[in-house]
């Protein structure tokens, strides 16, 4: 597991990049260094998987067996609507101490349009002890407000310039090195990426680095 200062109830993450370059299996790594500590996931395309969890796909079956036992849960649903993801991200927010990875998170919010229940979640999640962790395949969809509350980022290979033009507020000009250099329009000089390979920045400790999975 790639070595990260993560406090948590306090801190929330972001993993972005294209399909298939590694979100998941990071996120996965992550849920498994989370020992004794609280965990609900939204797992959209059920790709989670942990010995200690229970795996749920019944929304008012999480939650029951969370306040019963505050282990690790896995919530794989059948049934992926905006309501559920927002009725989900409501019952996380009306309670404490514990981190929720969501997957998926561009499915039901974008840059423009965040639902309320998921906002509440970023903005005033922290006091409350919630965590989150938001997992997304297109950087650009998620909203402002995401990033800016996110003090750990987590950036894999991306395809798209839109994308990176987004990132660059926050990584600098490294954003472009997510790209193939044929594609890029700055760094042009640096290397590309490594398959499974990330950009990692602590958002409060200036430089980033890169990480492999």
């Amino acid at each position: 597991m790639f070595d990260w200062d993560f406090t948590a109830f306090n801190e929330d993450a972001i993993i972005i990049g294209m399909k298939g370059g590694g979100k998941t299996y990071l996120a996965n790594e992550i849920l498994h260094s989370l020992k004794n500590v609280p965990v609900i996931v939204f797992d959209f395309n059920w790709g989670f998987h942990d010995s200690r969890a229970v795996v749920v796909h019944n929304l008012q079956e999480v939650f029951k067996i969370y306040d019963e036992m505050k282990g690790h849960i896995i919530f794989q649903p059948y049934d992926k609507s905006k309501p559920v993801f927002e009725s989900f991200c409501s019952e996380i927010f009306a309670r404490s101490n514990v981190v929720a990875i969501i997957d998926e998170t561009h499915q039901y919010v974008s840059k423009m349009a965040i639902c309320k229940p998921y906002n509440d979640l970023i903005l005033s999640g922290r006091p409350r002890g919630i965590s989150v962790i938001s997992i997304s395949s297109r950087p650009a969809n998620l909203s402002n407000n995401a990033l800016t509350n996110a003090r750990h980022i987590f950036a894999f290979r991306l395809n798209l310039q839109s994308d990176v033009e987004f990132l660059q507020s926050w990584l600098g000009d490294q954003a472009w090195e997510l790209l193939p250099k044929e594609q890029r329009k700055k760094n042009l000089d640096a290397p590309e990426l490594e398959q499974f390979s990330f950009y990692y920045r602590d958002t409060q400790k200036g430089a980033g680095m890169v990480g492999k999975i």
